[in-house]
């Protein structure tokens, strides 16, 4: 019984605190900070309901048509007087008028309690009438109103505050058909405006067109909260700040299409260079090794993906890798530059003169209206065959068979006989002379024959004593390229290979296309391996085991010609 009596004394006790609690809407009042308001400026409209309601009570959705609707905040209080508790909730709108003129700010209704319309009158932007002190406003302006298709241009957006920022945020300008950028930083100042002083912040947007035509910039925007001079109550739920609100003025811009008669890639700019540079920097290059030579692309106020590919137009009788390719983009003096860097990793095939020729690349100089045109040097090289290399083409004709001089030898004796023979009828010592003839003819017969029997054998000798000092299981350089080769190791296998072919050949190699010339390897082979060491990002070699099989196959057929050339023997002296 005593537990049912409590539970009855707490419910009337709720009951009755959530009755006085509760107090229904009776007032919605609605008022602006200023009247009469200039376009393009910010006034806030604060609506205050005299009790506590949700956040969505209120929507500033019908006031879209007349006005831009920046942020809106939401504020409570609660206070108890004289045992009376009452409560309070606070709307804060900030609008924004485009265009002067007189506008209405209908009723606003909250829990079925309505506020009283409010007419308020616009002015124009810099009028006489417009003598109010802004608290913020925004200044926009473009480097030019007449630009051609994908021409940058460059809009330049200054926000004044003559109050202390809270917090605030900067909306960058609109445009249809365009592509709209931030470049560089925000840049702080001060300033004096009708004896007033203002914090300037200063930002940059790079706007491209991307259709030709009229194009309208929707001015940039700016909402924000900015502290006020009046002092903040402890007791009070309501902030010292005062929202603010400001848009830019609209900027319309025509934009020229791309002339008629140009061709190639379009590429408008103030300014755009080229150079180049070759590396390493020398007199004379050799057959079979690699030079860089780079390409740097400089345009004023485009962005990287406007640059054109770069192709230099190189030679048949060098082998070209591209050595990679880099962009960047950098603010000076708040102009975008852009540079693009080509390099690429070419290789000599053949001796005498080499030349490069020039780059021309076209581009529309935006401030004549004409096409231009940058374009680089010709390079001329002199590119020597290697020492080892020098004396192949000339060893032909020294290296006469003992045959041939044989035959020469014996064609004189032959032509001596067929004079003296003539002279016989003449003179009556044709025997005496004809014996003498045929001594002598004996003699040098002899001696051919003795030199060249010595000479075979020392060569057979010599060779024997290089195969046994290079038996390829035997040869440690042999097995360092054998290991080389089958760990795929590019580097590794070049030098171990010309090593070893240095001791094999007796002769020095200062490359893999001048060794290439004494082995019957691939091309392929070699390409590959050359490629993966001259050419960067190209590192995977994986035919290490098929160029370890073509030397080995290919030294193995040197031996076998070698050896079949020995059992020959000497050639015939005379034709029979």
């Amino acid at each position: 019984m005593v537990r049912a009596w409590l539970h009855t004394i707490l419910l009337i006790s709720f009951l009755l605190v959530s009755q006085l609690a509760r107090a229904d809407v009776s007032e919605v009042t609605a008022t602006v900070d200023r009247n009469p308001v200039t376009a393009n400026q910010s006034f806030v409209l604060t609506v205050t309901v005299d009790d506590d309601v949700a956040n969505e009570s209120f929507s500033p959705s019908k006031l879209l048509k007349d006005f831009v609707v920046g942020r809106t905040s939401v504020s409570r209080q609660t206070s108890m007087i004289n045992g009376r508790l009452s409560k309070q909730t606070r709307f804060t709108t900030v609008l924004i008028p485009q265009s002067a003129g007189e506008y209405k700010i209908p009723e606003i209704t909250i829990a079925g309690v309505s506020s009283e319309p409010i007419s308020l009158q616009v002015l124009e932007a810099g009028s006489s009438q417009d003598t109010e002190q802004k608290v913020a406003f925004l200044e926009a302006q473009v480097d030019s109103e007449q630009v051609y298709l994908q021409q940058p241009i460059t809009y330049v957006a200054r926000l004044f505050l003559a109050a202390d920022l809270n917090k605030g945020n900067l909306i960058p300008p609109e445009a249809e058909n365009a592509d709209v950028q931030q470049i560089g930083r925000d840049e702080e100042s001060t300033q004096m405006v009708n004896g007033r002083r203002y914090k300037v912040y200063q930002r940059i947007y790079q706007i491209t067109p991307s259709k030709s035509g009229p194009l309208t910039i929707v001015g940039a925007r700016f909402d924000g909260e900015v502290f006020t001079q009046g002092q903040r109550s402890i007791f009070s739920s309501f902030s010292n700040t005062q929202p603010v609100s400001t848009i830019a003025e609209t900027i319309d811009v025509e934009v020229q299409p791309v002339p008629d008669n140009w061709q190639g890639h379009w590429l408008p700019s103030e300014l755009v260079s080229i150079t180049q540079s070759v590396s390493p920097e020398q007199e004379n290059y050799t057959v079979g090794e690699p030079l860089t030579i780079s390409y740097m692309l400089t345009a004023v106020g485009v962005k990287p993906e406007q640059l054109p590919e770069i192709k230099p137009n190189f030679p048949n009788t060098v082998r070209v890798y591209p050595d990679g390719e880099e962009t960047d983009q950098f603010t000076r003096n708040g102009v975008v530059i852009s540079q693009k860097t080509v390099s690429f990793a070419i290789v000599p095939n053949q001796p005498g003169p080499l030349t490069v020729p020039a780059l021309r690349l076209p581009w529309f100089n935006t401030k004549t209206g004409l096409a231009a045109s940058a374009k680089t040097e010709t390079l001329d090289f002199s590119v020597d065959m290697a020492e080892g290399m020098q004396a192949i083409p000339t060893e032909k004709p020294k290296g006469e068979s003992p045959a041939q001089s044989s035959q020469a030898s014996a064609q004189q004796p032959t032509k001596s006989k067929a004079s003296v023979e003539i002279a016989w009828w003449k003179q009556g010592w044709f025997i005496a002379l004809i014996s003498l003839v045929l001594l002598v003819s004996l003699i040098i017969n002899s001696y051919l024959m003795w030199n060249k029997g010595s000479a075979s054998a020392s060569k057979t000798n010599l060779r024997k004593k290089t195969e046994e000092k290079h038996e390829l299981n035997k040869d440690k350089l042999w097995r360092e390229f054998q290991q080389a080769c089958s760990k795929n190791d590019a580097q590794a296998a070049k030098n171990s290979l010309l090593k070893w072919a240095a001791r094999y050949f007796d002769k020095s190699f200062n490359s893999l296309t001048e060794l290439s010339q004494h082995l019957s390897i691939k091309e392929a082979s070699l390409a590959t391996l050359q490629q993966c060491l001259y050419q960067p990002g190209n590192n995977s070699w994986n035919d290490g085991k098929m160029l370890y099989k073509e030397v080995k196959v290919s030294i193995e057929k040197g031996k076998k010609k070698a050896a079949s050339g020995d059992k020959r023997g000497l050639p015939k002296l005379y034709n029979r």
